[in-house]
């Protein structure tokens, strides 16, 4: 069997490259003993068992993170028979870092120029020919997203590795080589093929190779040490400086002979956008301004398409279906009309406004713009106890808690990994939205997105809190370098931007066709029970009536109604509105029934559609507010909601709470997972007093403002 690693930094299409290489046959599990993701496959080529495995990105073969440690423990084993580099071509000088480390290990390899067609449109040139015979390795233009070189790819690396093709030694400066010679020369007696790379890192002082060496031979160690100190007073600085600085020259100086720069460089005109956008006074009001203006067209532009999704359900597919179900048990058209197609329906109605906010996260994301995020946060960061690249994680947050949670793998220390873990259920996931979108149409009206903005301001805000205090707690490690890539900004394509809201869309959708149909129906359940029972007197009613009143001093402990629907919230946060529905659906004593014909209401629908697709791009091209409370018949729901909650302050108290109290169960599942039970035990007793603690105080404050 010949094993072959896929290796690159970060984001440079390895994945879409082993993809199209092992098809369906992609195997995706864990590495052992650690939760980060390991993807491989196995299949005959030539007659040969050929194992691929798609090793975590890495910047450098000094790690930091769990990933990239895994990355280096993999390739200094004496499983891995060939590598494929995959190299970012439209970034090639940062990732030749790797490629110079890599060539160091002395072993098989192939380097795929990724990327080659954006490298191409870009007016970059790159003389491939001379760059092979520089570095003696085999180069092959490759486009990942679309399987082009993949095939040549696995042709070379499978030559490479059955002719033992090493590649050509790229020498430091003279007194270091010397000093990599003598310590080689010291490891010929023992089994070993990674001996340079060793005697380097040994030079550097390296922990993995000190460790590595001592069970060899501690001799060879303590020669390393002298050997250090010798260059040190040669160098005048540290073996690892000076190695780090000789690599970007060897790097500056291929470059030099092989890369055709065009006559405007993308390069040169991110530096200048990015004077603007990393500015340390305007970087980060542009930001928040952003991010206001994010939020403002997502309800300008979606509320017309969500009030008629609302009005699908509710209007006509509602009162048809009630219309056909004269013969059916009284309970059971109760149960799909008032408890799944009430709930469902009310969560689905949302699922524009979340196509607008995807799309803008991905403009921002596919852009370059949201790795500058992390660039421009990172000093606040560091007074917080982590670095910039923690504001990944809490960008992804975001989107979705979950995953989120699973990036703080790529964090170095644990106590970042904690710190972040601990901000990430304070940011509004998307699944919030909808409650927000809910609320600030009826009680918000002319100020839906400042008031949206600021509830994701003050998640923020108290996270950054919390993370100050556990930075204070929590006992100090020592300090690693922060690493960000900060890729050329670029105009994305709807390709890469539909790629991105994709998955999401879906995993909304399918949430509410699995979750939030169970909820509903069990919710449905305990509204209905015990028999002949009434809303008023159903076992739910019981339980909330019983907690409703602590809930009083905080604004919204007056009715049951709205407690009830915080408790299957922790399943997933939509299902606190399809569970208004359900219950306000099943109290409403008049239901409505189709009054015309199948035909005639699904044609005025068609019509209907069509008038909210042109308000949406009048309110986007005129920038004036069209909020969700402009159906002329408010619905039962927002009738409901109107009468139980007052005042505004009621209203923003209950998005205060919601924004705060504990995550979905998934994201439970996710914190349980990556940092045990002690953490997650921890999050469900802290968030809920935290989020009643600043819950009061912002209904205290909001009654002297609205």
């Amino acid at each position: 069997m010949i094993s072959i690693a896929f290796v690159g930094n970060p984001n440079v299409g390895k994945t879409a490259l082993i993809n199209s290489i092992a098809g369906s046959n992609l195997q995706v599990g864990n590495w052992p003993g650690v939760t980060v993701e390991k993807k491989e496959v196995r299949f005959e080529y030539e007659g040969e068992e050929i194992y691929l495995v798609d090793l975590p990105g890495t910047y450098t073969l000094t790690p930091y993170s769990l990933e990239e440690k895994i990355t280096r423990n993999a390739l200094c084993s004496e499983n891995i028979d060939g590598i494929i580099d995959v190299i970012d071509v439209t970034d090639i000088r940062r990732n030749m870092y790797l490629t110079l480390e890599l060539i160091d290990l002395q072993k098989p390899m192939v380097v795929a120029l990724n990327m080659f067609d954006e490298f191409s449109k870009r007016g970059y040139e790159l003389d491939i020919k001379k760059l092979e015979t520089i570095i003696g390795i085999t180069c092959i233009p490759t486009i990942g997203s679309q399987g082009i070189g993949t095939k040549k790819l696995l042709k070379e690396i499978y030559q490479a590795v059955k002719e033992d093709k090493k590649p050509k030694i790229i020498p430091y400066q003279e007194h270091i080589e010397k000093e990599i010679s003598f310590l080689i020369k010291k490891l010929e007696n023992y089994s070993c093929d990674i001996k340079r790379f060793l005697a380097i890192k040994l030079l550097e002082g390296d922990s993995f190779a000190v460790q590595k060496v001592s069970t060899i031979d501690p001799s060879i160690v303590a020669s390393a040490n002298q050997a250090r100190k010798r260059l040190q007073e040669h160098l005048g600085m540290s073996v690892k400086e000076f190695i780090i600085q000789d690599r970007y020259q060897k790097i500056d100086k291929i470059l030099d002979q092989t890369l055709h720069k065009p006559l405007i460089d993308r390069v040169l005109l991110s530096d200048k956008i990015d004077n603007l956008v990393l500015h340390k006074i305007w970087g980060l009001p542009l930001f928040v301004l952003l991010m206001f203006l994010m939020f403002k067209i997502t309800f300008d532009g979606s509320a017309p398409l969500v009030d008629w999704m609302s009005g699908f359900f509710e209007d006509f597919l509602a009162p048809h279906l009630r219309s056909t179900m004269h013969s059916l048990p009284l309970w059971v058209s109760s149960l799909i009309i008032d408890g799944v197609i009430s709930g469902v329906g009310l969560v689905l109605s949302f699922l524009p406004l979340l196509a607008f906010l995807y799309f803008f996260m991905a403009l921002l994301e596919e852009s370059g713009y949201m790795a500058r995020v992390s660039f421009l946060l990172d000093r606040l960061a560091q007074k917080l106890g982590v670095k910039g690249s923690a504001f990944i994680a809490l960008i992804v947050g975001f989107g979705c808690n979950v995953p989120a949670i699973y990036a703080t793998r790529t964090l170095t220390s644990k106590k970042e990994r904690i710190i972040t873990a601990l901000m990430i259920p304070l940011m509004s996931c998307s699944a919030r939205l909808p409650i927000y979108a809910l609320f600030t149409s009826l009680f918000f009206v002319h100020h839906q997105a400042l008031i949206i903005t600021s509830l994701y301001i003050l998640g923020i805000a108290i996270a950054f809190l919390i993370a100050s205090i556990a930075n204070k707690i929590l006992p100090q490690e020592e300090s690693k370098p922060f690493f960000l890539e900060l890729p050329t900004y670029h105009m994305p394509t709807l390709k890469a931007i539909w790629r991105s809201m994709k998955p999401r869309l879906t995993d909304f959708v399918i949430r509410a066709g699995t979750v939030i149909v169970l909820a509903s129906i069990i919710l449905w359940a305990i509204i209905t029970l015990p028999p002949s029972s009434t809303p008023q007197t159903s076992y739910l009613a019981r339980s909330a009536k019983t907690v409703a009143p602590l809930f009083k001093p905080i604004g919204f402990g007056d009715h049951w109604e709205p407690v009830a629907a915080l408790i299957p919230g922790t399943l997933a946060k939509e299902v606190v509105i399809g569970s208004l529905g359900t219950i306000y659906g099943v109290e409403n004593v008049q239901k409505k029934v189709a009054k015309n014909s199948w035909l005639e209401d699904f044609k005025e629908q068609i019509l209907s559609f069509w008038r909210a697709i042109k308000m949406s791009l009048s309110n986007i091209a005129t920038m004036q507010i069209q909020t969700l409370s402009t159906e002329t018949e408010p619905s039962v729901l927002k009738q409901k909601i109107r009468e139980q909650f007052t005042t505004a302050a009621k209203a923003f108290s209950y998005m205060v709470f919601v924004l705060l109290y504990i995550p979905c169960v998934s994201t439970m599942a996710a914190i349980k997972e990556e940092f045990g039970w002690r953490l997650m035990l921890f999050e469900i007793t802290f968030l809920p007093i935290l989020a009643y603690f600043v819950s009061f105080l912002a209904y205290r404050l909001a009654l002297f403002i609205f």
